[in-house]
């Protein structure tokens, strides 16, 4: 049976392809200390395994939008899943920490797929003037994952180990692989073209000149750059530090993931009564915000958890509007090469994440008298980043020029 586009199905088609990202980050944040002790492998040596899943994540970005573009959504994303499915099993048989690493990049070239192809997905089923609000729907539902990965993690983590996490995520790569291989026809209408590699390039050229573009893009990067760099510095201070365990972290989390979930529900009910671009910039301040109270209750000696966990919650907050805003916005431009212009803002997204997490991975190498001073430190100059980004976004395109 063929799912057809704009179906229900077709909708929880998207849900799911757009969910490999949070939930093979989120399920393993629980178990990073636990890889560290059975691979004997110094915290920061943990936290780059999530640097290096990031950095395949943004390179995998480049090639999977571009190729479904020219060769159509439905084979491009069948190779990215089977290459997915075939690195989480290998991370399972890890026995070095530099072989953990080696396979997390892999895994995050094939995840990048899932990433990639909803947005365009999306783009090839919707108008621009709709795709706001299914981008932010998508998001919103779309919470759930990460919501309950960190509490699966830990309980996987706790009851049989941390390599469980990753026979979890691969039997569901395996699972998308399924539907995707018997029930998704092409929905590239544009492939008959014969877009060329020339036409991508020039395409890419365009995107990056359009401030409208490099607004949203930058704008949802740096908030992304945030989000990560707390993912890879909390389970060590809440564990390593305050004694938490990987369960009790996983429930900690659904703080942050409730944030990002309420934002995105504002987004949604904002939608249409309010301007993308006010919406961006208010979530950029709420980054803002988040940072500078964490780092006032390090300064005043508050190291408790809703310390870090309150904070991460308003973070998250202003990431949820951002978010579904942005994708919607950068894509939704650019509905011929919906494939490229989901590569550039994934490519933001997880470039900027990877480097927010080796940023606070080498500060966290500082002996430093506050606790989170290392996160406050690192993540402060990202969130000044996200407001003066928006900023690009001075003016919306007049309702003339809106592509359909």
């Amino acid at each position: 049976m063929i799912i057809k586009p704009r179906s229900a199905a077709y909708l929880c088609l998207l849900i799911g392809l757009a969910s490999f990202g949070p939930v093979t980050m989120s399920i393993y944040s629980p178990v990073m200390p636990a890889v560290g002790a059975d691979l004997h492998a110094t915290p920061e040596g943990v936290k780059y395994t999530l640097t290096t899943y990031m950095i395949g994540f943004a390179l995998g970005q480049l090639f999977y939008g571009p190729m479904s573009d020219r060769f159509g959504r439905r084979p491009t994303l069948i190779f990215g899943l089977m290459f997915f499915a075939a690195a989480t099993f290998g991370c399972c048989y890890s026995s070095s920490i530099g072989g953990l690493i080696g396979l997390r990049l892999v895994q995050g070239l094939g995840a990048a797929s899932g990433a990639v192809l909803s947005r365009a997905l999306t783009r090839d089923a919707y108008s621009f003037n709709e795709m706001p609000r299914i981008m932010s729907l998508i998001a919103l539902v779309l919470n759930v994952a990460p919501a309950i990965s960190p509490s699966i993690g830990g309980f996987l983590g706790e009851a049989y180990g941390w390599r469980a996490t990753f026979w979890f995520v691969g039997s569901f790569g395996l699972m998308i692989l399924a539907v995707v291989a018997f029930g998704l026809g092409e929905t590239n209408r544009f492939r008959g073209e014969q877009v060329g590699f020339g036409s991508l390039l020039r395409g890419s050229g365009q995107m990056l000149g359009d401030r409208r573009f490099l607004g949203f893009v930058l704008t949802m990067g740096f908030a992304f750059a945030l989000n990560f760099g707390m993912l890879a510095g909390s389970p060590f201070i809440l564990q390593d530090k305050l004694g938490f365990t990987p369960r009790e972290f996983g429930l900690l989390s659904l703080i942050s993931v409730s944030g990002f979930a309420s934002g995105s529900f504002a987004n949604n009910r904002l939608v249409g009564r309010v301007l993308p671009i006010t919406i961006l910039r208010a979530g950029g301040w709420f980054h803002v915000a988040a940072v500078s109270i964490m780092g006032a209750l390090s300064l005043a000696h508050f190291e408790v958890w809703w310390a870090i966990s309150g904070p991460y919650m308003i973070l998250s907050f202003g990431s949820g509007l951002i978010g579904p805003a942005a994708s919607a916005g950068a894509v939704g431009l650019y509905p011929r090469l919906a494939g490229t212009a989901s590569s550039w803002v994934g490519l933001a997204q997880m470039g900027m994440g990877a480097i927010g997490t080796v940023v606070v991975a080498l500060l966290s190498t500082v002996e430093m008298k506050y606790m989170a001073m290392p996160l406050v430190i690192g993540l402060a100059p990202f969130a000044v980043l996200t407001v003066l980004s928006s900023r690009l976004l001075r003016h919306a395109p007049p309702a003339a020029n809106l592509p359909t």
